[in-house]
């Protein structure tokens, strides 16, 4: 089964035999996947009827034993130990879905403002178990989260990222053009400071 770079990137953060939600799942190729190459037990959701039926034909040409369900977020589910994926929606609508007092792993990959759902799960008791940026024609954040021993980090300089030369360039690129553009003199100020520190990070793995 082909597959995105990003959805193999997530797969690979799922440990073998482990129960899965998949919030928005699609078409459920995450879930077709998992179970074919790690055994995993895996619900896939999704908010749209349509989405669903696509996934139950996908499913069914693979052979694949993947549960659906047609919800909103994590409504109408029992959570037990499942490690939770979330990917492909923006920000806003990750936290909406995450803001219930759960203490399950969660897979995250958002697609914008990365550092927002940083702070956010940090303030909710978690802390970023491994994280990685990966070039799918975008770029794409995939964090693995656990619950407890959270620490402040950098919410919007992941130090988990740092090594990443590529991905910093992209993002000295996106702050460098937010600062060009930014009018509101505190905020331009900070996103000049983000701009530099990203510059000596380049520099210090040249």
């Amino acid at each position: 089964m082909k597959i995105s770079k990003r959805i193999k990137t997530i797969c690979e953060f799922v440990p073998t035999n482990s129960k899965v939600i998949d919030i928005g799942a699609d078409h459920a190729l995450t879930d077709i996947y998992l179970e074919k190459t790690k055994n995993c037990n895996c619900l896939a959701t999704d908010i749209s009827e349509n989405a669903i039926e696509k996934a139950k034909e996908n499913i069914k040409k693979a052979n694949a034993k993947v549960k659906t369900k047609v919800t909103n977020g994590l409504k109408g589910i029992k959570i037990n130990d499942e490690i939770i994926i979330i990917s492909g929606m923006g920000a806003h609508t990750i936290i909406n879905i995450l803001d219930k007092n759960i203490k399950n792993d969660i897979i995250i990959s958002s697609n914008n403002n990365v550092p927002l759902i940083r702070k956010f799960m940090i303030s909710k008791g978690y802390h970023i178990e491994k994280e990685v940026a990966i070039k799918d024609k975008y770029y794409y954040v995939i964090t693995y989260y656990k619950y407890g021993k959270n620490k402040k980090i950098n919410y919007l300089l992941s130090p988990f990222l740092l090594n990443n030369k590529e991905y910093m360039t992209h993002l000295l690129k996106f702050y460098e053009m937010k600062y060009t553009k930014e009018t509101n003199i505190k905020k331009k100020i900070n996103y000049y400071i983000l701009k530099s520190k990203i510059q000596k990070i380049i520099k210090k793995k040249v």
